[in-house]
Parts: C-alpha cells; sequence; structure tokens
C-alpha cells in the first residue's frame, strides 16, 4: 500500500500514451514512424518499433532511417519479455502495431489458435476466455505504457454496436470484438481517428480528429477539447502536427 500526491495543476505532456485507428493504408504505420523520428531526436532514450506477428505494415518506414529499432514478437511471453527490456534500458518513444493483432495473440494463448471462444467447444471456459483475453489487452497496453513515457499503439476500424444507444446505433471504432471495441478507449490519455481522400493525382489529404461524437470513438485527457480536425501533411511532419495541438489546447486561454 503507498499514498501518492498529486499535482493537480501539472499541464505538460511529458508522458503520453495515444491509440489512432482508421482505415486500412491511411497511413496509421508511417504516422508511428514519424512519431518514432521525433522521439529519436529528443536524445532522450531509444525508441522501438514493436511489431506483434500478423501485421505487415512496417515496410513503410523503411525511408525513415530508424534502422534496427524494430522486432517482431510471435506470442505474449515475447511481448512481455520485449517491454520487460525496453523499460530496463529507459526506452523514450515505443510505437506498437496493433490493437487487434495482439487480442489474437491473446486468443492463441489461452485456445491454441486464433477463433472465438465457443460453448459448444470451451463449455463453461468461454466466458471465462472472454474477460481473460479482455482484460489481457487492456494490461498489455498498461504494460507499454511502464516500457516508456512516449507509447503510440494502432488499429484499423470497424463499426460497432454502441452498448448505450442500443441495436442498430454504429459507432466507428478500433476492430476489437463486443464492449471492448470502446473500454479500450480507457487505457489510454488520447484516442483519434485517422481518415485519408485522394484528392486528386498524387494528392491525398490526411485528416486526425479527436473531437468527442457520437458517431466516431475518440478520447482527450485534457480540460480544453480539440475540436478541430489535425491535417496530417505528405512525408514527415504529421507527429508534430499532432503535439502542436495536443501542446495548445494545454495553455489556458487569456482572460479579457
Amino acid at each position: 500500500m503507498a499514498r501518492h500526491r498529486l499535482n493537480l495543476d501539472l499541464k505538460d505532456l511529458s508522458r503520453l500514451a495515444l491509440a489512432l485507428h482508421g482505415p486500412y493504408g491511411a497511413g496509421k504505420t508511417f504516422l508511428q514512424g514519424d512519431f518514432l523520428v521525433w522521439a529519436k531526436e529528443q536524445n532522450k532514450g531509444p525508441v522501438h518499433f514493436l511489431n506483434i506477428e500478423g501485421e505487415d505494415g512496417f515496410a513503410s518506414l523503411a525511408s525513415l532511417g530508424l534502422g534496427n529499432a524494430g522486432e517482431t514478437v510471435e506470442s505474449t511471453a515475447d511481448f512481455e519479455a520485449a517491454l520487460r527490456d525496453y523499460q530496463a534500458e529507459k526506452t523514450f518513444g515505443l510505437a506498437v502495431d496493433s490493437l487487434p493483432a495482439y487480442y489474437n495473440l491473446l486468443l492463441k494463448s489461452y485456445l491454441g489458435t486464433v477463433r472465438y471462444p465457443d460453448p459448444k467447444q470451451d463449455g463453461e471456459r468461454a466466458k471465462m476466455v472472454w474477460g481473460q483475453v479482455s482484460m489481457g489487452l487492456i494490461n498489455a497496453v498498461a504494460l507499454s505504457r511502464a516500457a516508456a513515457p512516449y507509447v503510440f499503439w494502432v488499429s484499423p476500424y470497424d463499426k460497432s454496436e454502441d452498448a448505450i444507444g442500443g441495436s442498430g446505433t454504429k459507432t466507428i471504432t478500433p476492430n476489437l470484438p463486443g464492449k471492448l471495441a470502446q473500454a479500450i478507449a480507457g487505457a489510454f490519455d488520447f484516442v483519434g481517428y485517422l481518415t485519408a481522400q485522394t484528392m486528386g493525382p498524387q494528392q491525398v489529404v490526411r485528416k486526425i480528429t479527436f473531437a468527442p461524437s457520437v458517431n466516431v470513438l475518440t478520447r482527450q485527457r485534457i480540460s480544453r477539447p480539440i475540436t478541430q480536425d489535425i491535417v496530417v501533411p505528405e512525408g514527415r511532419g504529421g507527429w508534430k502536427a499532432i503535439m502542436t495541438a495536443l501542446e495548445a489546447a494545454l495553455v489556458e486561454p487569456k482572460k479579457t
């Protein structure tokens, strides 16, 4: 047991856990690479890209000069071992790809293969496995947050039924099953939604929204919400645009 005093006036981004969901091919993994380059430039510790078995978007990072900062893990034990190593070496920036891929690793660890628990096949154990897998993913995010002060997870998106709105009410969320699709937001400081729209030859407009919405899962742990979309520039600079928007939201407006 322990008691820790909190500074309720603290207003900085010295620690940050962010999740970004959106369509395949929108540029989520490249943004993770841009984030790692930014973290590397801070000269405050190593950076790592943790690729979960089943993901293959890391090829988009080849032009960023990150060298051997990445590795692939094939089991939950490998994942936890990697995080222990990162924490020991005082990692500054960690990118993990992706939430659904780690969920699949959890299914594999409990059921021996990637499939949903089935009462006909698993009996009463099926209910227990659903809970273990859901809590396992939330715990994985918590472990990653302990491994580095800056953590960035990604996920493809899906449309999930709103547990409060009821049948027929759909919300764009990370591609996770059941209530976890929305509950996972509680594990992060910020949850954003990335879109990409082709406007012409070799012109793609990418935007990130953190604005509260009944249609899209987002989250912001700041007192003044970001309500404007963040335009992601072509090439480098996307993470800087995110940080600029987050830092601006922490500044109190001048009293008139």
